[in-house]
């Protein structure tokens, strides 16, 4: 065992042949050896890589670690880093670099160690894909693709909290479609649902982008209006109302829906979300039972 340790025709083959990425950099940080498997990974002949700074080939803030190794300050560090390769695909790679004592046992050399971490990462990748996909599917109104009321409620409660703080005033509407139940019972659910759908993408094209627009379920929509003024939510009524009473063609039929618009404003923070929800509630109420 004694003479196998001692041979370095061991050493350099295994270097040579392993199945990772192994590397060594002199303490400036040049890489002065590689192996064809760490050149692989990195996607570029092993004579390119001699020479070149191992900072360079991680990342800048490694440049720092690397002056912590040397120093024997950390005994190792790690880096995930992604590479192109020339036949146009890219891999992940992890990779490990530690300091080497020299014969006075202070460190001589940085040893690097890199493995195909791809597959991994694509996993992951996939797996918060489907994470934020649940996530997103969680907050949505899955007919119209409008916030549902639990975004909305969240939005509104941030919106007031922040309002207590700057001073702002928020603003909620409350809209209730005028004679979707004879379409609904005249022509079906499916044209009834062809138009929630049209006029969810009409609500959203009439506001502006930071406002939420939001459906509590039926015929039932809200907006919240953050930095609201009066006169800017009387706009607001008046230009959704334009934009719903618009004739709508479903399936070759010519439908007309009216809309029922309440208004609440509340300033710094004055009022809770369902209290200011409830407000507008009640307004949109006395607009529909009012001469029209």
């Amino acid at each position: 065992m004694d003479a196998l340790a001692d041979s370095p025709d061991v050493f350099e083959e295994f270097f040579v042949s392993a199945r990772i990425g192994l590397a060594l950099a002199d303490l400036n940080g040049d890489y002065v050896r590689v192996n064809r498997t760490y050149a692989e990974l990195l996607g570029r002949p092993p004579e390119d890589l001699v020479g070149v700074r191992l900072a360079d080939v991680l990342e800048d803030t490694m440049a720092i670690d690397l002056d912590e190794l040397a120093e024997g300050r950390r005994e190792a560090v790690q880096s995930e880093q992604s590479y192109a390769h020339p036949d146009g695909t890219t891999a992940w790679v992890l990779h490990g670099v530690a300091a080497v004592a020299g014969p006075d046992g202070h460190p001589a050399w940085f040893a690097v160690s890199a493995q195909d971490i791809t597959e991994r990462r694509r996993a992951e990748e996939e797996l918060r894909a489907a994470t934020e996909a649940l996530t997103e599917q969680a907050v949505r109104d899955p007919l119209t693709g409008l916030a549902n009321r639990t975004l909305f409620d969240e939005r509104l409660r941030g919106a007031l909290s922040r309002d207590a703080r700057t001073g702002s005033s928020t603003g909620v509407l409350f809209l209730d479609l005028d004679g979707f139940k004879d379409v609904n019972d005249h022509h079906g659910h499916a044209v009834g649902d062809a138009v929630l759908r049209t006029v969810a993408d009409r609500l959203t094209a009439a506001v502006r982008p930071a406002d939420t627009v939001a459906r509590l379920g039926g015929d039932e929509f809200v907006v919240l209006v953050e930095a609201a003024t009066a006169e800017g939510m009387s706009a607001l009524v008046a230009r959704l109302s334009h934009a719903v009473q618009e004739p709508l063609v479903i399936r070759g039929k010519t439908l007309d829906v009216g809309v029922s618009v309440g208004m609440a404003l509340a300033a710094e923070g004055s009022a809770d979300p369902a209290s200011l929800v409830a407000e507008a509630d009640k307004r949109m109420y006395a607009v529909k039972r009012g001469p029209r």
